[in-house]
């Protein structure tokens, strides 16, 4: 029997304030690009295409007040509110020991005191990774019919001085804040059974503990594939979730999994390292810091991985500096994972953990700061997409022209064509205007107004479609936002996002 419906997007709230900056700010402060290309208007939209972005005040949570919104323009019960995931990467204050998610949820505790609240860093993929975390939990019935979720995301670059001054890093980011509604309709009719293997070390055994994580939970699992990773990370530092832990973990366990191809200097180079990873690893890897510091939750959510059907086998991780560190791999026997026909159908995230110094937090100059590695993140974000995407949409028994809209993560708007190449494919013979049509006719942006709003770019740009903030305009040559009254009525949609870790997240959803 065919499931009709799991999980739906519900309802949004947002933040609505902020300054307009447009790059003139950037001008006369004698910033380069990479080759000595002087920062000014004309270069800034040349190579990242934003032409303005929005600032927070320092005074302002953002995220709280995204949340407020939703509250005062929408009737959810708080009472059915079971799970609410602050999506981040930075939040408001890069200093702030999190979760980043207490602040928003200070406003609503006393009406849904018992429900489960972490932050979620899994980079700019944060909102999509959290959706198919939301999927996971209605699929395997841990979140019941009625029960609703909310996904916080908040991302304050300005407040929080996330780049050194004078690192064009700065130039491509605006400040944001969206909450998410989804609703659980069902359950899965085929859940599996789980359980566990499970092993304590100490904290800090040394400085390595990154790699005895991952001794150990080679230790329990054996050569068994792991599909994925998750950390309950009580670090509380802003170096130890850019990237998440986990992604540093997940490529540890590659080595220790695979000495040949890391003595071989496999991972050293891009092509090959990409190309190992998506044969051979196929997992993800995030991060999650729950509110009550509990270390059942974890190994929760992972249940939810495999009961689904989901996946087969997730190592957990509960890192706090104040006890030992616990680790488990939890699996599962049965069970399959059943599509349902509307609302979110399917989702699909992978990390390359041998990439995760392409974005992280650096200590320097007795602060932390966040350092890109431009090249190596474009390489990333264009080139995954193929494999990525194949592997989500074929199991659907879709293409990428099936797809009524897509929704991209809009790191740099050069990136987008480039990945539309990819996924559309580089044979064919008119790929450029494959391209620049799909672009205009199946796509919403918002980078030249807004700037590379982070996590919560996924949540923006369908909130701003539907209430008309969304205006037809041209970018770098190309037509955007051209067939908007059609996209309104769009059934099947793609989300597709690319961040530190090197993760990438994407989900489906089928629209009644």
């Amino acid at each position: 029997m065919t499931l009709d419906s799991v999980l739906e997007i519900a309802a949004y709230g947002a933040w609505h304030g902020g300054t307009l900056v447009d790059n003139s700010i950037y001008e006369q402060k004698g910033m380069t690009f990479k080759g000595g290309i002087p920062v000014n208007n004309k270069t800034i939209e040349d190579r990242i295409g934003v032409r303005t972005r929005m600032a927070a005040p320092l005074g302002e949570r953002i995220g709280v007040t995204a949340l407020q919104d939703l509250l005062n323009s929408s009737e959810i019960e708080l009472s059915r509110i079971k799970l609410v995931i602050g999506a981040t990467n930075v939040g408001e204050d890069k200093h702030d020991p999190g979760p980043l998610i207490r602040r928003p949820f200070e406003i609503i505790r006393n009406s849904c005191p018992n429900a489960l609240v972490f932050d979620l860093y899994a980079g700019c993929p944060g909102f999509n990774a959290a959706v198919e975390l939301i999927f996971t939990l209605s699929l395997a019935g841990m979140l019941k019919p009625g029960d609703l979720t909310l996904i916080v995301g908040a991302e304050n670059v300005h407040r929080a001085s996330v780049f050194e001054p004078g690192d064009t890093s700065d130039i491509i980011f605006g400040d944001d804040a969206l909450v998410t509604v989804l609703e659980t309709h069902g359950t899965t009719a085929t859940l599996g059974k789980s359980d566990h293997l499970s092993g304590r070390i100490p904290f800090p055994p040394d400085a390595d503990f990154i790699g005895h994580i991952a001794a150990m939970v080679l230790k329990l699992n054996g050569d068994h594939r792991i599909d994925g990773i998750i950390i309950d990370n009580q670090l509380g530092k802003f170096e130890y979730r850019i990237p998440a832990t986990a992604a540093r973990v997940q490529h540890k366990l590659v080595e220790l999994m695979f000495p040949a191809a890391a003595e071989k200097g496999t991972f050293k180079r891009f092509k090959e390292a990409l190309d190992f990873y998506d044969r051979h690893v196929q997992s993800f890897a995030f991060d999650i810091m729950t509110l009550d510091r509990d270390p059942n939750p974890v190994q929760h959510v992972a249940r939810a991985y495999v009961e689904s059907g989901k996946c087969k086998r997730v190592a957990t991780v509960y890192l706090a500096p104040d006890q030992d560190i616990e680790i488990a791999i939890v699996h599962a026997s049965g069970g399959s994972f059943q599509r349902p026909q509307y609302g979110i159908i399917d989702a699909n995230t992978r990390t390359h953990g041998c990439f995760a110094g392409y974005i992280e937090g650096v200590s320097q100059n007795n602060d932390v700061f966040g350092k890109l590695n431009g090249k190596g993140i474009f390489l990333h974000a264009t080139r995954g997409a193929h494999a990525h995407l194949t592997e989500l949409l074929s199991r659907n028994k879709l293409d990428i022209n099936d797809i009524e809209m897509l929704i991209e993560h809009q790191a740099n708007f050069a990136m987008i064509p480039l990945t539309l190449e990819q996924v559309l494919g580089t044979g064919l013979p008119d790929i450029k205007e494959s391209v620049a049509s799909f672009i205009a006719n199946k796509m919403v942006t918002n980078i030249h107004d807004r700037g590379n709003c982070s996590v919560v770019c996924m949540q923006r740009l369908p909130y701003d479609l539907h209430r008309g903030a969304l205006k037809p305009d041209k970018i770098q040559g190309f037509a955007i936002n051209r067939n908007l009254d059609v996209l309104k009525q769009a059934k099947l949609i793609l989300n597709d996002s690319v961040g530190a870790g090197m993760t990438r997240s994407s989900f489906l959803q089928r629209k009644r």
